[in-house]
């Protein structure tokens, strides 16, 4: 596959030169699309992975284009979960996400870690998010928070699906987001909506209920100018899955029966309770943003962008029971379930000038982004400062800014030698990247000398337990600010040689203070075989830098080790940056980038009026892939561990366990795919004078491979109690996204009326144990089915009802031995936290759009 895709890609083009016009199907409302429109009509015009305004039918990469019409008919109150109903190859991430992780979502692209896709807002780059993910497949990701982006703004987004850190720099691997905002100078829109789960498990969830209000508004400023106005304002409750605890249950009858001091039985525990809550957070969020445009002069055109926006979030952490190491019973006598608090604040803003000069179009700008997370917890403790220890805690703030300033030019160039010009497209970028810890209070992290004592009943007796449970704090010799610079600089052609091919060629020299410096390429080529059909090829090289929070991140959390007897002990866990002697002393070493191989070829065919087709084949190899590793001291197969820490000097010998967490390069990568979009429209006509509408139909599919090529060693020996990648980081890579997604939906036009029904099948998917394969959690392929309805009131005003996985599919619970080795308290049911699709059921929705 590699000989033929080098022989047909030639070269290949680049950036969104300037803030783009908006495609030609897509609505500048905040409303449906009109009846009719297809974001995906090869006549679109896009603007991402070229250097010149194309259609869909004449990209060189694959592009497919989602509309404002197209994510709000969704009913979804986020830009992440719109576009996962859209887009096979886009995926919300499975998997236990870590305590940060349940405020903060993200999702992944072809099933590679979300660090490796780009986010652009009007062909500028995006900044990544603060936080740092614990957990599931997305352990060690800090991506772009793109729920933090109004959707009340969004025009449309153009999706390239190839590798392009030639054409725009670190991250994209798998591929480039590029949203769009809306640039009408007049008019606007308004919509209301209210939506819900269909079903809690227990009494104690609350459906998920929540609204959701948008707004947008366009105003005419100066001669030619423009500003779009949007605003968010969403609100969600919580869910639960979690089943309840059952009096049956012998997994951990140490945990689960606690006895009074007396010996007998706590009368309290007789009973099947209900005691977990697990499922989405309760969030608010308030998000603004404006886009502007004011012509100078005849050459000479200003522009700016931004976005803010506040986002309060409040998550269940795990339940402790009455005896649990994380508890005074004099406290909670009957457990408690700490409530994670995250408080996002972030905002992002673009100024520039755009315009001619000697022939060349020049656009020069500057972006500063910043995202502030506050981190604390509810309805906790501190064992160690006993009895008198707070109950609410601030942990510490993670901060993460973006400061990038870009020049591009860019002309035709008449050679002489091709009756088109020579495209020529050069640019020089600056960024400043920072990331600091702030140390939390005191009480979060302080060991207060408190001892269970010897005769308490309990596993706890002559411990001392330190710092607040459920998310991790941060102290003072963890906080710190970092910092880095990068400079690059591209260049890029575009030729056709004659009428039917094009051939494209770009590459980038990037310069990182801390990384290092790398070049990357990308060569492509289409060729007309004849009206209607095409054939087109990409090669490339890419690569993604280390982020800081990858690099430097910090913290220390409480947590729980299931021992092969199922008994369950308590680890002190340190996050570690690669630098600090904690981790040198089990292995780390400085991280270098990911370095990727990008090939693809594919057809693109608008064989009949009404249908078009494209088919592209990929293969995306990754050196160095950069994931976290637990090397954790606790239990017998743990003590080659423990010793190398004493031996450091870097965690007292008091006899506590003692687990370590940081990134390494772990293992070279390959995953292997096809993309198919095929988009058909029927025209039903009418029966004596009755229309019959039309109906378009779509089918998506994506179906990929993933494998670890090889595992990198440990420079250290570290004994039988931690593998070069351990079995669950190895599932986390190579199955815990669907071999094949594929998606057929019909929307049929008929007067007053739009009825999508949508029709999603997902493969199975699989979380590794480090246990062994009886304890995997397995979901067998299921097919999900969403329903929208939308009907024309007046001109002006659209009401719509509809749901997402309207027949309320659910995964499989945990299996018995599963169950067993879980630290969490729940049964009856314990859905796998391996659903691609989730464990919350059917979500249904109204809403009233108007425009004006």
């Amino acid at each position: 596959m590699t000989t033929a895709l080098a022989i047909l890609a030639l070269a290949a083009p680049a950036m969104a030169a300037d803030p783009p016009a908006p495609a030609t199907s897509s609505d500048t409302t905040a409303g449906p699309a009109a009846s009719g429109d297809d974001a995906n009509d090869l006549s679109t015009i896009i603007v991402t992975g070229t250097r010149e305004r194309k259609t869909l039918a004449e990209s060189l990469s694959p592009v497919s284009v989602v509309n404002s019409g197209d994510l709000l008919a969704t009913g979804r109150p986020n830009l992440r979960d719109a576009l996962v109903n859209l887009d096979p190859s886009f995926d919300n991430t499975p998997g236990y996400p870590g305590q940060l992780g349940f405020a903060t979502k993200t999702a992944s692209f072809r099933g590679l870690g979300a660090n490796e896709t780009l986010v652009l807002v009007n062909g500028k780059r995006r900044h990544t998010m603060s936080s740092i993910f614990f957990g599931g497949s997305w352990a060690g990701q800090s991506p772009t928070d793109i729920d933090l982006i109004p959707t009340a703004a969004v025009d449309h987004i153009e999706i390239l699906k190839d590798g392009a850190a030639a054409q725009y720099g670190s991250d994209a691997i798998a591929g480039v987001f590029n949203i769009i905002l809306k640039s009408n100078a007049d008019g606007g829109a308004a919509q209301l909506s209210y939506g819900q789960y269909g079903s809690s498990v227990g009494p104690l969830g609350n459906f998920g209920r929540g609204g959701s209000l948008l707004l947008n508004q366009g105003f005419d400023i100066g001669k030619g100018g423009f500003i779009s106005l949007s605003l968010d304002v969403v609100g969600n409750d919580y869910t639960n899955t979690a089943g309840y605890v059952p009096t049956g249950t012998t997994a951990k009858p140490v945990l689960i029966y606690p006895l009074l001091a007396n010996g007998s039985q706590d009368p309290r525990e007789k009973g099947d309770r209900y005691r977990q809550v697990s499922g989405l957070p309760e969030i608010v969020k308030e998000s603004a943003s404006y886009n502007a445009e004011l012509p100078l002069g005849d050459d000479v055109t200003a522009y700016s962008f931004s976005t803010f926006s506040h986002r309060y979030s409040r998550a269940w952490a795990w339940y402790r029971p009455s005896n649990s190491q994380q508890n005074l019973i004099q406290v909670y006598p009957e457990g408690y379930i700490p409530r994670d608090v995250t408080d996002d604040t972030d905002f992002q803003a673009t100024a520039g000038l755009k315009g001619a000069l000697a022939g060349w179009d020049w656009d020069l700008s500057t972006t500063y982004g910043r995202d502030d997370s506050w981190i604390g917890v509810e309805n906790s403790i501190n064992t160690s400062l006993g009895v008198n220890s707070p109950h609410n805690f601030y942990l510490g703030s993670l901060i993460n800014s973006e400061w990038t300033t870009n020049l591009d030019v860019r002309r035709p160039v008449d050679t002489g030698l091709f009756s088109a010009p020579l495209n020529v497209a050069a640019g020089a970028e600056y960024r400043y990247d920072s990331f600091e810890i702030k140390a939390g209070d005191p009480s979060a992290y302080a060991d207060g000398g408190y001892v269970f004592p010897v005769s308490y009943i309990f596993p706890n007796g002559g411990k001392s337990l330190p710092g607040a449970s459920a998310l991790g704090s941060y102290n003072p010799t963890q906080a710190g600010e970092h910092s880095r610079d990068n400079g690059a600089a591209y260049l890029d052609f575009s030729q056709k040689l004659t009428p039917e091919w094009e051939v494209a060629l770009a590459g980038r020299y990037e310069s990182y203070s801390d990384a290092g410096t790398t070049s990357s390429g990308k060569v492509s080529s289409r060729y007309q075989l004849l009206d209607g059909l095409a054939v087109r090829g990409t090669a490339s090289t890419g690569f993604h830098a280390p982020t800081l929070q990858q690099e430097y991140y910090r913290g220390t959390t409480l947590s729980y080790t299931t021992l092969t007897d199922n008994s369950i002990v308590q680890t002190l866990s340190y996050y570690a940056a690669v630098t600090d002697p904690l981790a040198k002393a089990v292995g780390a070493a400085p991280l270098k980038p990911e370095q990727s191989e990008n090939y693809s070829v594919g057809i693109v065919a608008n064989p009949l009026p009404d249908l078009d087709f494209s088919l592209d084949a990929y293969s995306i190899d990754i050196r160095n892939q950069i994931v976290p590793i637990t090397v954790s001291g606790a239990g017998v197969n743990g003590t080659a561990v423990m010793n190398l820490l004493h031996a450091a000097g870097v965690v007292p010998n008091d006899g506590r366990y003692y687990a370590v967490v940081y990134e390494r390069n772990a293992a070279p990568t390959r995953t292997q795919g096809l993309d198919l979009n095929l988009h058909y429209r029927t025209r039903l006509g009418e029966i004596g004078t009755q229309a019959l509408g039309d109906v378009l139909w779509g089918l998506q599919v994506n179906q990929s491979v993933h494998e670890v090529v090889s595992v990198n060693p440990l420079t250290v020996n570290l004994g039988s109690a931690v593998q070069p990648l351990p079995r669950s980081t190895y599932g986390a890579l190579t199955a815990a996204y669907p071999r094949n997604t594929t998606r057929a939906s019909a929307t049929w036009f008929l007067d007053d009326w739009e009825t999508t029904l949508r029709v999603s099948r997902y493969s199975w998917t699989r979380t590794y144990s480090d246990r062994g394969a009886a304890y995997d959690e397995i979901v067998r392929p299921a097919y999900i089915f969403d329903l929208d309805v939308t009907y024309a009131v007046t001109k002006t005003l659209k009401a719509s009802i509809g749901g997402n996985n309207i027949f309320d599919k659910r995964p499989e619970t945990l299996s018995a031995l599963a169950q067993a080795a879980s630290p969490i308290y729940q049964t009856n049911p314990s859905y796998s936290s391996a659903s691609i699709y989730g464990s919350e059921g059917g979500y249904y929705y109204a809403r009233l759009t108007y425009t004006w």
